[in-house]
């Protein structure tokens, strides 16, 4: 039998809303070579975490249907950052939809302008990224929090900066889980060839600040290499974050090697990234932009 790559597998069957911990669901959106989520929390209140980067009537309603529900027996729509495979769908569901959206105060100004963060993440390494996604279309929230707010009494956001500024993560204080989105990016996707982060410093900061939180499940955007996209127990979310935490220091470790060696230093340092995807990455992008942010960072550590 002849074997489906990922996206002949998603093209085979419409995904459906996976139930991967009671009450609470996960929409695989295909996304190239890997996939996007959209989490749904049902209960009180019915809870949309994300919208993938497509229109709402490709996937995300047609998987509502096969569960009995109506987009707008929604009753809230939140984001865990403003990349364009997170939030492409939220202008849709706000302006034809009538979706309600709540967000971090800290995070508003992006959710009105994801342009302007495509740019900064794509122009940087203009020779090794694609075009800024200038069809992106931003939103005004509905609901501003601040971190410790609870909505609807039952969702807690952090602010988890370093794989970009605006990200956040929810918890759902009612069960522990937490929707990371791409606050946690373990040893990266295919499509990064590492985890990336823009901030090193601030993502050191948020793996701290979320081991420090009593969380019993992570439930992340993508099928992040090592640790998955669900993980279930305490003990295992502890396990993943001293992951997380071990991929930086290694990548750390590896970039010092290749300066040491004289490995060439350019104002793109390709030749370092290619590098370290193949020594500790799990697969060569077709971009390198989303690992060049990574290990630029790491060369600011480093002494010349």
């Amino acid at each position: 039998m002849k074997k489906l790559t990922t996206q002949h597998a998603f093209e085979e069957k419409r995904p459906s809303f996976e139930e991967i911990l009671p009450g609470t669901y996960l929409l695989k959106v295909p996304f190239g070579p890997v996939w996007t989520g959209i989490a749904l929390v049902r209960g009180e209140k019915n809870i949309l975490v994300d919208s993938s980067h497509l229109e709402p009537e490709t996937y995300l309603l047609p998987a509502l249907d096969e569960l009995g529900m109506k987009i707008g027996d929604i009753d809230w729509l939140l984001n865990t950052h403003v990349h364009g495979d997170h939030i492409g769908g939220h202008h849709a569901l706000v302006t034809k939809y009538g979706l309600k959206t709540a967000t971090l105060a800290s995070a508003a100004d992006a959710l009105r302008d994801p342009v302007k963060v495509a740019i900064r993440v794509r122009t940087r390494f203009p020779e090794n990224s694609p075009p800024p996604q200038s069809y992106l279309k931003g939103v005004e929230p509905d609901r501003l929090l601040e971190e410790g707010e609870l909505l609807e009494g039952r969702f807690r956001a952090l602010a988890t900066p370093g794989h970009d500024d605006d990200c956040l993560v929810w918890i759902d204080t009612a069960t522990g889980t937490a929707f990371t989105g791409d606050s946690l990016q373990a040893n990266g996707t295919v499509c990064q060839g590492v985890a990336f982060y823009r901030d090193l410093a601030a993502y050191r900061r948020t793996l701290g600040k979320m081991a420090a939180e009593p969380l019993a499940n992570l439930v992340c955007g993508h099928d992040y290499d090592g640790i998955g996209s669900v993980v279930a127990g305490r003990a295992a979310v502890s396990d993943a974050l001293r992951f997380c935490a071990a991929r930086v220091k290694a990548y750390g470790a590896r970039i010092a090697e290749y300066v040491k060696e004289s490995v060439p230093v350019e104002e793109e340092p390709v030749a370092l990234t290619t590098r370290l995807i193949r020594d500790e990455g799990c697969g060569m992008p077709e971009k390198l932009f989303l690992a060049l942010h990574t290990v630029s960072e790491h060369l600011k550590e480093i002494a010349p």
